[in-house]
């Protein structure tokens, strides 16, 4: 469970992620209205505007103009398969840009529920949560907010966590290169912390790309978002022969 001090947006998400998540809301029911949660939990409809906001980009529920808002169904979903994962950092190499890193907290926490079943654990384990954000010469372009296991937090040195991208410091830790990843991206608004993290207005467009890397034998070890300012950064896709 989340602890007291936690954002109540956040524990209004994760009270109704847990409910769809044990199918005490079933595909297609009609969620608490908003003046009904802002009652529960004691706050504001913004508040509750705001914990629905990232429900529906995770998919999770759909919101019915005059009907109200349900659980989603299930997606449909096309992927992009690439051969081989290159990090921010490596691209950015690419091109002569200088990346670093703004180390906002590194500590061992309790899992939420939708990080422990990312993560393959059970509620309440043990991980090591970082947050730090990404800036090229010396520009702030992006937030990590990335989640592991305690044995591969716990084997990271704090030099790494200013010095070295994600995935090299897990590898790191595992001592082999990782498996794979699975990869969402989508658009949101910014809400008011990350806005002021990113040094953008509340409500300006953000890219998140949500993951989950898997080590060798397919077994998740880093879950988390990778926040972009959308004025400052693009996804490419690139597949096959031509183009520069």
């Amino acid at each position: 469970m989340p602890a007291p001090t936690t954002p109540l947006y956040y524990r209004i998400q994760e009270m109704l992620r847990a409910q769809i998540a044990s199918r005490k809301l079933a595909e297609g029911e009609r969620l608490p209205s908003e003046s009904e949660l802002a009652e529960s939990f004691e706050t504001t409809r913004g508040t509750v505007r705001q914990a629905l906001a990232q429900l529906t980009f995770e998919g999770l529920i759909v919101r019915r103009m005059g009907l109200g808002t349900f659980v989603a169904g299930k997606r449909v979903e096309s992927r992009i398969e690439a051969q081989r994962f290159r990090s921010f950092e490596e691209q950015m190499e690419d091109t002569g840009a200088h990346v670093g890193f703004r180390l906002l907290g590194f500590d061992r926490e309790t899992a939420s529920a939708a990080v422990a079943a990312s993560l393959e654990l059970t509620a309440g384990a043990p991980i090591y949560r970082m947050r730090r954000l990404r800036m090229v010469e010396g520009e702030i372009i992006g937030l990590e907010d990335r989640s592991m296991p305690e044995r591969i937090g716990a084997a990271i040195p704090a030099s790494a966590l200013v010095s070295r991208p994600a995935t090299v410091m897990v590898e790191a830790a595992l001592g082999t290169p990782l498996g794979g990843i699975t990869v969402t991206v989508g658009a949101i608004a910014a809400e008011p912390e990350t806005a002021r993290e990113l040094g953008v207005r509340r409500g300006s467009p953000i890219l998140v790309r949500a993951h989950i890397f898997f080590d060798q034998a397919g077994k998740p070890v880093l879950t988390g978002e990778s926040i972009y300012r959308g004025d400052k950064y693009r996804f490419t896709y690139r597949y096959g022969q031509g183009g520069p």
